[in-house]
């Protein structure tokens, strides 16, 4: 995986899941994007304009590391 904020990233099922779900697949590489570069970050929520779509990124910051809980994405401006 990768680091933000020299905290290790974890991806759960859940979120890989919904990555994969999404047509096209969210990639890996765009979801560090989002973390790395948000557009906007609302409370929990990591908001990334990528390519034609929103992607969302639903994440819990812990003491050492990074879960990310979900990704999903729009086709719309966020």
């Amino acid at each position: 995986m990768f680091k933000l904020r020299g905290k290790q990233v974890l991806v759960n099922k859940h979120a890989f899941d919904g990555m994969n779900a999404e047509n096209p697949h969210i990639k890996i590489e765009h979801l560090e994007e989002t973390l790395q570069n948000p557009d906007r970050v609302d409370g929990e929520q990591y908001i990334k304009w990528i390519g034609n779509r929103t992607i969302i990124a639903y994440v819990t910051e812990y003491s050492d590391y990074i879960e990310v809980r979900g990704v999903s994405a729009t086709r719309r401006r966020i």
